[in-house]
């Protein structure tokens, strides 16, 4: 299993959303923070999809009223966050409060910043452990997280029993927190 990572010739900062291919670079590298705020705020996977698909689809529509000499990763949360403001009412769902939304906002910032000042994000921990795991757990992973296969259908793509599943995720779990937290503890501190 690959994961895919975003590949960026240039300087994010330097990148001008309004040309195509330089917001092509910026949505491969926001995708994955953007997808994690909707999903926190969705709790729901599909759902966090549809909505980071919208305002990627959004975004190119308005890119024209972006503020260059603004965030373009703030200005995306932004629109997610509208987008899902826009589902809440569709579908009459819980509400966060404004200290939860900041908080959120906050912590997917700090993300960000930390990747654009170089430093290793969670993600990359995540993506180096789970290039570690062995391949029958790296697959249940795949399949039930990155797939997003309920665990009947990860036992039949796998063809092992669902306990088997179950066994192997909570086993990658296990190994992905112990790893992901060694590698968070041995990144340099400012």
């Amino acid at each position: 299993m690959q994961l895919e990572k975003a590949i960026v010739d240039k300087d994010p900062s330097q990148l001008d959303p309004r040309n195509p291919e330089d917001f092509a670079e910026l949505v491969d590298l926001h995708h994955r923070e953007l997808l994690v705020y909707a999903r926190t705020l969705t709790r729901e996977v599909n759902t966090a999809r549809d909505i980071v698909q919208e305002s990627f689809i959004v975004a190119f529509q308005k890119i024209h009223t972006f503020d260059v000499t603004r965030d373009f990763a703030t200005w995306m949360r932004g629109i997610v966050r509208n987008k899902w403001r826009e589902w809440l009412r569709k579908n009459r769902r819980y509400e966060l409060t404004d200290d939860d939304l900041s908080e959120i906002d906050a912590d997917i910032a700090a993300w960000q910043g930390e990747r654009a000042a170089g430093s290793s994000t969670v993600f990359d921990a995540l993506e180096a452990c789970l290039e570690r795991l062995p391949q029958s757990l790296r697959d249940a992973v795949q399949a039930f997280y990155y797939d997003s296969l309920s665990g009947e259908e990860v036992s039949e793509s796998l063809g092992v029993a669902p306990a088997a599943v179950r066994k192997r995720l909570q086993r990658a779990r296990t190994l992905l927190k112990e790893c992901v937290d060694r590698k968070l503890e041995q990144e340099p501190r400012e």
